[in-house]
């Protein structure tokens, strides 16, 4: 069973799956060998091992998707990528979609955020309009569609910090 098929059944178990974050390949092995049933990529956590620096969108994309599949193919639990703003508009999320499943990742999360991006911890946040993102998870579900739809697309908003709580709600 592929591993996107794995995560969405756990997922649709609707049961709190824990899904520890993780940096590289070692981390990952680490956090499987623990027992746990997923490991999720994090984005601060590669841009902080792999530069020394905070995730502010230095990373580029091709290193994001290297590293990536490098943790993908380490495992054998599902990996959930960071995909950031997807790496540019619509069309650009749509190809790194593709280019995360062809590694045999098994889901993604993607941010409304404008480029450069901050980590979601961090100040200094903004968001790109709500139309725009929609645009984007609609292009990266039409690859999963095509591809593998068991592929996770986790979108998510920034926007609470900068606009408060009821601009996030209208958002999800």
């Amino acid at each position: 069973m592929k591993k996107s098929a794995i995560l969405r059944k756990k997922i649709m178990e609707r049961r709190a799956v824990v899904v520890p974050g993780a940096h590289d390949a070692l981390s990952a092995k680490v956090i499987e060998k623990a027992g746990f049933e997923a490991v999720q990529i994090s984005g601060y956590g590669l841009a902080g091992s792999y530069l020394g620096m905070p995730d502010v969108g230095i990373l580029q994309f091709k290193d994001l998707l290297e590293i990536t599949g490098n943790i993908a193919d380490a495992v054998n639990i599902p990996v959930m990528a960071d995909l950031d703003t997807g790496g540019g508009n619509a069309i650009n999320a749509a190809e790194n979609t593709k280019k995360l499943m062809a590694r045999g990742v098994a889901g993604m999360n993607i941010e409304d955020q404008e480029f450069p991006k901050r980590c979601g911890h961090m100040s200094g946040k903004s968001v790109i309009p709500s139309e725009e993102m929609a645009g984007k998870i609609r292009a990266c579900s039409d690859v999963r569609n095509n591809i593998d739809p068991d592929f996770i697309i986790n979108a998510r908003t920034d926007v609470f910090a900068i606009e408060g709580i009821d601009e996030a709600i209208r958002r999800c």
